[in-house]
């Protein structure tokens, strides 16, 4: 029992490490997307000063933020140092070239539904969004992508900060990844409920949401 309570400790341990770490590396990707002015800032303060957590502020925070700009434009030195950037860098990659994933590897149910989307979109580029924004988001959220996860929750914990945008929101109390999760909640609410799921935010696994 002794040695049992021993590893866990270690485990704990270890990943706190690597959490750090990945935080040192990233830190710098965070504060470029607000200098280069990857994210529209004001756009985004009108959008949630004063209201309360919606939906909508998940299309707000969609519209504003330019992935593109992160991932090279703005931004590309930093992403390249940051693992989380470079993961869903790849992912992106491997969406729009058509590949699929092994079914139950790294984020294969986020990819390949993206992948196959895409790859019935055509050349149409409404639908393509529609794919990645809409349609297939919900697999970044659902416990199945950790990493895309927690990439975008970092993104918006800058966003949070920077803005200071818990001031804002209407009657919220709470850390700014609290606010990210009830955003991604209020939007995926139907997609939630039919898989008893909540929000992977803030937590290293999914857990069934109680009644």
């Amino acid at each position: 029992m002794k040695w049992l309570l021993l590893l866990c400790l270690v485990q704990f341990i270890l990943a706190e490490d690597s959490v750090k770490e990945i935080n040192a590396k990233c830190r710098g990707l965070l504060s470029c997307s607000i200098k280069k002015n990857c994210v529209q800032m004001n756009y985004l303060i009108k959008q949630f000063d004063q209201r309360e957590v919606n939906a909508e502020m998940y299309d707000a925070l969609d519209k504003a933020i330019d992935y593109g700009c992160i991932f090279t434009s703005g931004c590309l030195e930093e992403c390249n140092r940051c693992p989380l950037c470079q993961n869903s860098k790849q992912q992106l990659v491997d969406v729009l070239s058509g590949s699929r994933r092994e079914e139950g590897g790294e984020c294969s149910t986020l990819v390949n539904c993206a992948s196959d989307c895409v790859a019935d979109s055509g050349t149409d580029i409404s639908k393509i969004n529609y794919c990645l924004k809409k349609k297939c988001a919900f697999h970044c959220f659902d416990g199945s992508c950790q990493k895309c996860s927690a990439f975008v929750t970092r993104i918006f914990n800058q966003v949070c900060v920077s803005g200071e945008l818990r001031s804002k929101v209407k009657e919220f109390e709470g850390h700014c990844y609290e606010m990210f999760r009830e955003i991604v909640y209020q939007k995926f609410t139907k997609e939630f409920e039919e898989a008893g799921l909540e929000p992977s935010i803030g937590n290293r696994g999914n857990q069934t949401r109680e009644n």
